[in-house]
């Protein structure tokens, strides 16, 4: 299909021919950024790592975009239409406690590491190539941008666009200036993705609260008894749960694209003022982001949106529904922005776990550099593909990113802060690594199997006697055992060689 039959199938969505300009235009310079940027790559580490030159403006950009892709909008709007402001309480704000202590804490250690460029490079230099592979494993997991995917195909169905030909044809173009400009590229196609982000989104929210009929919605809320907890920090949630969406924040702390940036940032403090200054325009974003989940979920009550609309479509209606022509385009540039900023900047890093971090330590350490760059810039689109096919096994936005980043707080955080903080030995890395991976897997085994799926919660719940193990709590039941095979491979482990 072509650009062209793309945007004629927009015809679903209600968009006007301007509309069809301004993402066409959008699209347009994305592959255009990819061309003009090729020139600069020489080298690996010019592909990867931008050269190790980026500054504090293109650091924002980069962090922001790249960590409020499309799941968070989708996400976050979701979590709104379904508990309300808890969504920002629990779900973003411990967010900005962990890249606070990420930015001050970790960040400094990080540069001291000459010649790292990812995360795997700090786990090996600690415990070895085993845990190396097994954390680039988790890392791929995490990276390979399966969240944004699956918000691509959301995008696709509710505008109406075969979503094969659709999602094949954003893959195209994600893929092409990817491969062509690597970090660079996707640094500054995420500058112009971070500012219709945010254009979009402040545009819409004003139009939001009139289209409702202003802030009486709140008090209309508040006194319903479906949705009376929408404005309570807890949303109505256990403290269990709260502390299970607390607990996947943590992924920021061995989150891949920080340690990518902060190796590809000219200096400690450029990285430092980045993160700083983002948690603004992040807790800014997720404000907006939850009160539109929030009205999405009034308007059903009022009954000016359908009984059965999904928390992940919440942000998408709304936006079609009450935004004029040109500025429904521009909304869904801004959500394309978003989607496109996470695909491009996680592809990279996930075809750079399986070539840097496993192919060249594993099977051929004397690879060339050419050699890398040529299977890193392949494996872009490999790893587009597979995300879009592994997307396809998750119903709700919450659940892949809790298994995720499941995956990642599991089998990597441990380790992690152990190097940072302590003097393992080689067997805690290993340890930490592997009695995370068993702990999260036999929680799903266990889970899948003995629990069942609660319709009105819409996810799995395993009830033992009064007892309640929701998919939720996969990170608080698999933590404690990393720790625990970090504390035996360091009580029985050998120490390292000098």
């Amino acid at each position: 299909m072509s650009l062209l039959a793309l945007f004629a199938a927009l015809n679903h969505a209600q968009l006007d021919r301007f509309d069809y300009v301004i993402i066409g235009l959008y699209l347009t310079a994305m592959l255009a950024l990819g061309a003009i940027l090729s020139s600069r790559i020489k080298v690996f580490k010019d592909y990867f790592l931008a050269g190790g030159a980026l500054t504090t403006p293109l650091l924002i950009c980069t962090l922001v975009s790249s960590y409020y892709g499309i799941e968070a909008m989708f996400g976050t709007s979701e979590s709104g239409f379904y508990y309300g402001v808890a969504a920002w309480f629990w779900f973003s704000l411990p967010f900005y406690v962990f890249i606070t202590f990420a930015a001050l804490v970790i960040a400094p250690r990080l540069r001291r590491y000459e010649g790292a460029m990812t995360l795997s490079d700090i786990l090996e230099r600690h415990y070895g190539q085993p845990t190396r592979v097994v954390g680039a494993i988790a890392c791929f997991l995490y990276s390979a941008p399966i969240i944004a995917m699956a918000g691509m195909m959301t995008l696709m169905q509710f505008l109406g666009i075969p979503t094969v030909w659709g999602l094949l044809a954003a893959i195209a173009i994600c893929a092409a200036y990817t491969m062509l400009g690597g970090l660079w590229a996707d640094a500054i196609s995420d500058t112009m993705q971070f500012v219709l982000m945010c254009v979009s989104l402040a545009i819409a929210i004003p139009f939001a609260v009139e289209w409702i009929g202003g802030w009486a919605f709140v008090e209309q809320m508040k006194a319903a008894d479906e949705t009376a907890h929408h404005f309570s920090h807890h949303g109505g949630l256990s403290g269990w749960m709260l502390a299970a969406w607390t607990m996947t924040c943590l992924t920021v702390l061995v989150e891949p694209a920080f340690y990518q940036r902060t190796f590809a940032a000219a200096d400690t403090r450029s990285v430092q003022r980045a993160l700083l200054t983002g948690i603004v325009l992040w807790a800014a974003y997720d404000w907006g982001v939850t009160l539109i989940g929030i009205i999405a979920r009034s308007a059903v009550e009022q009954g000016m949106l359908p009984a059965d609309l999904k928390g992940k479509a919440a942000l998408l209606t709304i936006c079609m529904e009450m935004l004029p022509t040109g500025l429904r385009g521009l909304m869904i540039g801004g959500i394309l922005a978003a989607a496109m900023s996470m695909i491009d900047s996680y592809s990279l890093l996930a075809s750079g776990n399986v070539v840097y971090d496993v192919y060249r330590p594993v099977f051929n350490p004397q690879a060339s550099d050419r050699r890398l760059l040529v299977m890193t810039r392949v494996g872009v689109f490999a790893v587009m593909i597979a995300s879009a096919l592994i997307s396809l096994l998750f119903e709700r936005m919450r659940d892949t990113w809790q298994f995720m980043s499941g995956i990642m707080a599991s089998v990597v955080l441990v380790p992690v802060m152990g190097a940072f903080f302590s003097r393992p030995k080689p067997a805690a890395g290993l340890g930490g690594a592997i009695g995370g991976f068993i702990g999260l897997t036999s929680f799903y085994a266990l889970l899948f199997t003995k629990g069942a799926f609660d319709i009105d919660e819409q996810t799995f719940v395993w009830r033992i006697g009064g007892v309640e193990l929701w998919q939720d709590y996969a990170v608080l039941c698999a933590l404690p055992v990393s720790l625990a095979g970090f504390i035996a491979g360091n009580v029985f482990g050998k120490e390292a060689p000098r």
